[in-house]
C-alpha cells in the first residue's frame, strides 16, 4: 500500500504531456548537477520517479556499456519506452518497498520526496542504497514563488496561490526545497551543496502548465479557493499568444551530498 501523496494519474496522456513540459524546463539543471557529480563511464545509477525517462536516457548515454541505470516509478509506463541495453525499469514505491544496500554510485530524484509521507525515512533508505562515497542529488520545489508575476495580476496571483494551498492541503510540503540542505546535512552526508533556480516565462510559452490548471481547476473551485471564472481566465491566457504576463513559477532547489567513505 502506497503512502505517496501524488495528485495526478501518471498513466494519463495529459499527465505525460505535463511531465514532458516539466522535464523541458528542469532537465538542463539536473543534467548539469549530475555532470558535476562525476557521472560517467561505468557509473551505477538509480533514478527514482523516472517519469517520462528524459533523465534516464541522459544517464544511460553517460554511463555507457560498462555502467548501468535502474529507473523506478509508481507507474513505469513511460519508462518502458526507453530502449537501452544498460537500463532496467521497475514499478516501485520508494515509500514502502526496499532498495539494495550499497548498490549505486549516484542516486537522483526530482520532485519525488515532497510526495512522501515520511521524507526522512525515504532519505535514509536512499543513503543506505549508496556505496560509500556515493553521491545523492535531490531536487524539490519551494512553491511559494508560484504566484509571483509581472505585471501584477490579481487573478493569476489568486489562482496560482490557491494551487499552492491545494498541494499543501493534500499533505505535500510546499516548502520542502528550502529545507533540503539541512535534511541532507542532518542525515550525515558530506560536501552538501545547494542552489535554487527559477525560470520566469510568458504564460503562453509554458503550455505544459495549462494542463495542470485544467486538472486542478475543479478542485480549487470545489474547495472554495477560487471561482470557475477565475480558473477560466487563467487558462485563457495560455491560449492567447499576445498575453505578456510573465510568471515566476516554482523555485527548484537542487542539493547534492556525498555518503561518508
Amino acid at each position: 500500500m502506497t503512502t505517496q501523496k501524488y495528485m495526478f494519474n501518471t498513466a494519463d496522456d495529459g499527465e505525460h504531456a505535463r511531465l514532458l513540459g516539466q522535464a523541458q524546463l528542469w532537465d538542463r539543471l539536473t543534467f548539469r548537477r549530475l555532470e558535476g557529480l562525476g557521472v560517467g563511464e561505468g557509473s551505477r545509477c538509480l533514478e527514482v520517479g523516472g517519469g517520462t525517462g528524459t533523465v534516464v536516457r541522459w544517464l544511460a548515454d553517460r554511463v555507457g556499456p560498462t555502467g548501468g541505470v535502474v529507473a523506478t516509478d509508481l507507474e513505469p509506463k513511460w519508462l518502458r519506452t526507453v530502449e537501452a541495453s544498460n537500463v532496467e525499469t521497475f514499478e516501485h514505491d520508494i515509500s514502502t518497498e526496499p532498495l539494495s544496500s550499497e548498490a549505486y554510485d549516484v542516486i537522483n530524484l526530482r520532485l519525488v520526496l515532497m510526495h512522501q509521507a515520511d521524507e526522512q525515512a525515504v532519505l535514509r533508505k536512499l543513503i543506505d542504497a549508496l556505496v560509500p562515497g556515493g553521491r545523492l542529488l535531490v531536487e524539490e520545489y519551494d512553491m511559494r514563488s508560484l504566484p509571483v508575476c509581472h505585471p501584477p495580476d490579481d487573478t493569476w496571483h489568486t489562482v496560482a496561490g490557491a494551487s499552492v494551498e491545494l498541494v499543501n492541503a493534500a499533505g505535500a510540503d510546499v516548502r520542502l526545497g528550502v529545507k533540503l540542505q539541512g535534511m541532507l546535512e542532518g542525515a550525515g552526508l558530506l560536501d552538501v551543496d545547494a542552489e535554487a533556480v527559477a525560470f520566469p516565462r510568458r504564460v503562453p510559452d509554458i503550455q505544459a502548465w495549462r494542463q495542470q490548471f485544467v486538472e486542478v481547476g475543479p478542485r480549487l473551485v470545489q474547495g472554495g479557493w477560487v471561482t470557475a471564472e477565475q480558473v477560466d481566465s487563467v487558462i485563457a491566457r495560455f491560449d492567447d499568444p499576445n498575453c505578456d504576463l510573465v510568471v515566476y513559477g516554482p523555485t527548484l532547489v537542487s542539493v547534492t551530498g556525498r555518503k561518508p567513505e
